[in-house]
């Protein structure tokens, strides 16, 4: 499996098709890891997600899958704690824009 012309093919694919394929991917997974299901989590509970994030958590999940493969759990294991750091950012980065927004109810509040 060449992960570099499959992460390359998946760079010019529309971004919704991106998006899909990564959350199917990760729908697929997330009983097999709680990272797993943590991203599956928040890729279908967010809006909008970068294209970068969709293309690391594609090229992730396959760069796992070789480690799996090759019988290198150890390497599996430690693609999934950066895979997990990525999501805490994604996370922080969320709350800070919720907060941007402002709570709705405090907003409507005002507004009465």
């Amino acid at each position: 499996m060449d992960i570099k012309k499959q992460v390359e093919y998946f760079k010019w694919l529309p971004y919704e098709t991106k998006k899909e394929k990564v959350i199917e991917m990760l729908k697929q997974l997330q009983w097999t890891n709680e990272i797993f299901a943590m991203f599956y989590k928040t890729l279908v509970s967010l809006n909008k997600i970068s294209e970068s994030v969709l293309t690391y958590l594609y090229q992730s999940v396959m760069e796992i899958a070789v480690e799996i493969e090759a019988g290198r759990t150890d390497e599996a294991q430690d693609k999934i704690k950066k895979m997990a750091e990525v999501l805490m950012m994604i996370r922080k980065q969320e709350e800070m824009e919720r907060e941007k927004e402002g709570n709705p109810e405090e907003l409507l509040k005002n507004i009465k």
